[in-house]
């Protein structure tokens, strides 16, 4: 289901919610006219009709708290009964003398709010019928003739009750039936600006998937062609004269396979702007422990990352920039025996900034003729640093330790 189904109102929802109300309000009306007669309380005066308006009431606070559970047309229904019981037995006891025979309004209301018109209708002249059928009652003198003032007992009036009640009724009927139009109306506008909506929404998604395998198939180029050329650099570093060089070409190959492994996480995601940065560490790391590693040091990597994804403008820089921290701790950091090889890098967020933290217990910078010569490793952790505006820290007695934080501005561009 989609967002916009999801938040679409349906006329049933509304005719819902509007009987569900009028079953509330209806039995909270019905208890009060129920009681003040029956002030002070007995259950003596209690007759046969009051025990079924009791019985009624009760059903519609049953309907009401089971609301969700019955349909809108046995609720419908009931209501009516109910309303037809109340009207039928207090103006068959007290005539024109009854004070609830106005709710033979609600009898049409309900009935054009449930049900169609027609049968509205037919509800509204069963109702009248059963109004004539106790008029006559009473005017032939069959029902309580003794109990009635006979100023009221005249036809003219029956008449006119009757007559106003229809009209009344008649009149909310149609404002009924006109607000049931209108909504129909609303909501058949809604629908069509929903299915707008719906089209466009379903647009953008066939859009946005097609960039997505696109992007995923240039990660994926790129990555091959990466592969091709540490490939080389490999074939080319077996073939070199001497050790500085095979070493150079070496650590070239880890920075461009740093670079490929960034596109090869990508086109395996389903989102193509970030990498799950725990594994890219972690198969990174492996790939560099296994190049330099020549003592086969047992080495102790402990990751605590708490940063679950990075985005691409972001995560080849610090690919590299670990990629340049490893090689350095295998080359240099551990160049003489000791109890334990450790490394240790972590990653969290806070205020705003990713913060990367790399440690070793190795024996700290130890520079080399080749590291005087070029400097290549330095200058470029220095240089990515600045290319993400990160800040750093850098600790080096007895051991090696980076810490460096830079923000995390999704938008961040270079």
């Amino acid at each position: 289901m989609t967002t916009n189904q999801q938040h679409r109102i349906s006329i049933k929802t509304i005719k819902n919610k509007l009987v569900d109300n009028f079953i509330l309000y209806g039995a909270i009306f019905a208890t009060i006219v129920f009681l003040i007669p029956l002030i002070p309380f007995n259950f003596e005066n209690l007759n046969f009709y009051n025990y079924i308006d009791l019985l009624t009431i009760i059903s519609l606070y049953i309907i009401f708290y089971q609301r969700d559970k019955v349909s809108l047309s046995s609720k419908g229904s009931f209501i009516l009964f109910a309303v037809y019981l109340f009207f039928i037995a207090d103006f068959y006891q007290h005539g024109l003398y009854s004070t609830v025979k106005s709710i033979i309004i609600f009898i049409p209301f309900l009935g054009v709010l449930v049900y169609e018109v027609k049968w509205a209708v037919l509800i509204f002249i069963i109702t009248m019928i059963t109004y004539t059928l106790i008029a006559y009652g009473y005017l032939s003198g069959q029902l309580f003739p003794g109990s009635l003032d006979p100023t009221l007992n005249l036809p003219y009036k029956w008449i006119v009750n009757g007559i106003l009640l229809s009209l009344v009724a008649i009149i909310v009927a149609m404002f009924m039936h006109n607000f049931n139009q209108s909504l129909l109306q609303i909501i058949e506008q809604q629908d069509i600006s929903y299915n707008v909506l719906e089209q466009q929404e379903q647009e953008l998604k066939i859009s946005v998937e097609e960039k997505n395998v696109l992007l995923q198939e240039i990660h994926h180029r790129v990555k091959n062609n990466l592969a091709v050329v540490s490939g080389l650099l490999d074939l080319q570093s077996n073939l070199a004269p001497d050790t500085f060089t095979r070493s150079a070409l070496k650590l070239s190959t880890n920075r461009i396979i740093s670079i490929s492994k960034v596109h090869e996480l990508l086109y395996q995601s389903e989102d193509v702007s970030r990498i799950d940065l725990n594994k890219y560490i972690r198969e990174l790391t492996d790939i560099i422990i296994g190049s330099f590693n020549k003592n086969n040091f047992d080495i102790d990597l402990k990751l605590d990352i708490n940063v679950p994804y990075l985005n691409i403008n972001h995560g080849v820089p610090v690919g590299i920039i670990l990629n340049e921290l490893v090689t350095n701790s295998l080359k240099h950091g551990f160049n003489r025996p000791q109890e334990r090889y450790e490394i240790e890098i972590s990653a969290h967020e806070e205020d705003g900034h990713y913060h990367i933290g790399y440690h070793d217990n190795g024996s700290g910078i130890i520079e080399t003729v080749s590291d005087k010569k070029s400097g290549l490793g330095t200058t470029l952790i220095e240089s990515l640093l600045k290319q993400i505006d990160a800040e750093f820290w850098l600790k080096t007695d007895g051991y090696y330790q980076i810490t460096f934080r830079f923000p995390n501005d999704p938008a961040f561009e270079r």
